[in-house]
């Protein structure tokens, strides 16, 4: 079973922020969400539910009631192909700095070619479920 804290790191990975960004927004500080991540401790109601607004997920996706995550405001839907792709493009430049590791060792530019190909079909993917989704519920 996942933790509050493991699902409090999950959305805020798919969110694509940090946690002293989240921890911002959140309105709380970064040594209590890392104790919330770590599930060294588990969040108060109070901040329970200013992490859920923050996130943009629902208190009991956190608390592990629903499995249903959405990220509205990272939604790959919402972004148009030009923002798709400086998100890709963006993840591309970061894996090859060179500082990407992979079995240990410095990424190889093969292994760097393969990790952003799977990338953009699971991004592409993902696109096309959410948009089929949405025009199920209209």
């Amino acid at each position: 079973m996942e933790t509050i804290g493991y699902r409090i790191s999950k959305a805020r990975r798919l969110m694509n922020i940090n946690q002293k960004e989240l921890a911002t927004k959140a309105n709380i500080t970064e040594g209590s969400l890392s104790r919330y991540e770590n599930d060294i401790r588990e969040p108060k109601a109070a901040a329970l539910t200013q992490l859920a607004e923050a996130l943009n997920v629902s208190t009991d996706y956190l608390l592990g009631l629903t499995d249903d995550i959405e990220v509205q405001n990272n939604s790959l839907a919402d972004k148009s192909d030009e923002e798709f792709e400086q998100i890709y493009e963006s993840t591309k430049q970061k894996f090859e700095s060179g500082n990407i590791m992979f079995d240990g060792e410095p990424a190889s530019k093969e292994a760097i070619d393969s990790m952003l190909q799977a990338m953009r079909m699971g991004m592409l993917l993902a696109l096309e479920e959410q948009k089929k989704n949405r025009n199920k519920n209209r």
